[in-house]
């Protein structure tokens, strides 16, 4: 039986979401629309023999303009460490590429996060996430922070088919960062999840991304969102 949260527990999520999409409420007379395609896979494993430690490695692939335009290209990794039941730490490193219509911008990616979940069945996680980028051939460095809450609910009575959504806010700064934030895009997904197999999950649905990245007139782009995870240990998902 699921357990109910109460307490500040329950309060800190839901407030959480409502602010990401109140940020997320802008002017739209000139934002510009386009249509893309995401995908993502994830390796992950332990790194020691109880299994606290462990590692992932993420590739992002994006394109626009559906898929005539190859958009953004991330290679990711990153050390995690399982602090309490619910509570996990992790830290890594990044090698972004993104193909503006100026010309492709190449970036070193440094990141540290926080996450907390709960629940079996119906799981509720929230993740707080900072990262430090450096820009090939610009001076300073970026600061960004990033929200997310998910939620992901059992469809089927086996659990192997499950619904998902999940809100991410961005916000971002220059070296001066308590000074000069601004929000950098917010992201709202909805799909399935499917389990293939007991070390391969993979996720499909629709995701809405309004982002100002890169120029300041806005982006609103409609995308189809596909991810595959995969791990090396039997029964880490």
């Amino acid at each position: 039986m699921t357990r109910k949260l109460n307490g500040p527990a329950a309060v800190i999520p839901v407030a959480t979401l409502f602010a990401s999409l109140g940020a997320a409420v802008t002017a739209t007379g000139q934002t510009t629309t386009d249509a893309g395609v995401w995908t993502a896979v994830s390796l992950r494993g332990p790194i020691s023999a109880n299994g606290a430690w462990g590692w992932t490695a993420d590739s992002f692939l994006r394109s626009r303009d559906g898929v005539q335009t190859l958009d953004f290209v991330l290679g990711h990794v990153m050390v995690t460490r399982d602090v309490t039941e619910r509570v996990g730490v992790g830290f890594g490193y990044g090698f972004a590429a993104g193909f503006e219509d100026s010309g492709a911008l190449l970036e070193h990616r440094f990141a540290q996060q926080v996450g907390w979940s709960r629940g079996l069945r119906t799981r509720l996680s929230v993740r707080s996430l900072v990262e430090e980028r450096f820009i090939v051939g610009q001076d300073g460095m970026l600061l960004r922070a990033r929200q997310q809450v998910r939620v992901v609910w059992p469809l089927a009575r086996q659990g192997r088919l499950r619904g998902v959504v999940s809100e991410e806010v961005l916000v971002q700064a220059d070296s001066r960062a308590l000074t000069s934030p601004r929000l950098h895009s917010n992201r709202a997904f909805v799909g399935i999840g499917r389990t293939l197999t007991t070390r391969t999950a993979m996720e499909v649905g629709y995701l809405n991304s309004y982002s100002i990245a890169g120029s300041n007139r806005p982006r609103r782009s409609h995308v189809l969102s596909a991810s595959l995870a995969v791990s090396v240990s039997e029964g880490r998902r």
